[in-house]
C-alpha cells in the first residue's frame, strides 16, 4: 500500500497552500499510525481463529477493524490526490 512517502519531495511555494498539503499527508501518517496496533491484532486473531482459540465473529471483529483502518489511510491518500489535482502548481525536490 502506497504510504505519505509517495508524497516526498512535492512542495509549494504559497505558505498557505503548503500547510495544507502537509495538514492533508498528516492524515495519511496519522492512519498509519492507528494501523498498526490494528495490523498486528488481525494477524493475531488470524493464528487464534486458525487454532480455534477464538470465534469466527471475535477473528470478523479484528479484521473488520483492520478492513476499516485501511479504508481510512486510502480516504486520506484520496485526500491528498484531490488536492493535488486541485492545486497543480507544485514543485518536486
Amino acid at each position: 500500500m502506497m504510504s505519505d512517502k509517495a508524497y516526498r519531495g512535492i512542495y509549494y511555494d504559497e505558505p498557505h497552500v503548503q500547510a495544507e498539503f502537509e495538514r492533508l499527508v498528516q492524515r495519511i501518517r496519522d492512519a498509519e499510525r492507528d494501523r498498526a496496533p490494528l495490523a498486528e491484532r488481525q494477524r493475531t486473531a488470524a493464528r487464534e481463529a486458525e487454532s480455534g482459540a477464538i470465534s469466527d465473529k471475535q477473528f470478523q471483529s479484528a479484521d473488520a477493524a483492520f478492513i476499516a483502518a485501511n479504508n481510512a489511510i486510502a480516504a486520506a491518500q484520496r485526500a491528498v490526490d484531490a488536492f493535488l489535482q486541485a492545486n497543480k502548481n507544485y514543485k518536486t525536490s
